[in-house]
């Protein structure tokens, strides 16, 4: 079942002026557009799991076989993930002599609550994030990785736990999600002595 909850909030922020209308705007587009595709795949293929106050950046790609998702409460997925709930490298076997032509691989996904999945990752059949774990951009997730965890790469290892992480960018924090969009780019530019 998909949620509009971050739809929901982000409109709130914006009628309450915390957020630039134009990016609103943005927001709307994409965040339609990706509800209005799940719909769709949902129609030919079946639906994901999808949690409460989830965000999705853009519109992943859940693949031929979607209901084989889960992914947990307040969890973010960036733009051009990829979920593969299958290995269609079988082909191969099935097309060598005296083998089952039948031969497949399925698996299901299961992203914990709470989670950060990095644009263009792709996460593979049979593969469970823990909750409060953070998957780094282009990584690929072919084996489990444990709860509050930062993993990443090819393929894709921890790194450190979460609390690690936090200790590590401390003094990288900015505390501004809720600034509007040009009071935000004010403050980066600034910040970054960039004008």
């Amino acid at each position: 079942m998909v949620e509009d909850t971050t739809l929901i909030q982000w409109k709130s922020q914006f009628e309450s002026g915390r957020a630039d209308k134009r990016y609103f705007g943005i927001l709307i587009k994409n965040q339609y557009f990706c509800k209005r595709n799940m719909e769709s795949i949902g129609d030919k293929y079946g639906k994901p799991n999808i949690g409460k106050d989830c965000s999705f950046v853009g519109t992943p790609n859940f693949g031929s076989e979607p209901y084989l998702i889960t992914i947990g409460d307040k969890t973010t997925v960036s733009f051009d993930v990829a979920f593969v709930t299958h290995d269609a490298a079988t082909r191969v076997l099935r097309n060598l002599p005296g083998r089952n032509k039948e031969t497949v691989i399925y698996g299901p996904i299961k992203i914990g609550k709470n989670c950060f999945i990095g644009c263009r990752s792709v996460i593979l059949p049979g593969v469970t994030i823990g909750d409060n774990s953070i998957i780094g951009a282009g990584s690929v997730v072919n084996k489990d990785i444990p709860a509050n965890t930062v993993a990443a790469g090819v393929p894709c290892k921890p790194i450190c736990a979460l609390e690690e992480y936090e200790e590590k960018h401390k003094r990288d924090f900015l505390y501004m999600v809720s600034l509007p969009r040009e009071e935000k780019k004010k403050y980066l530019l600034r910040h970054f002595n960039l004008k």
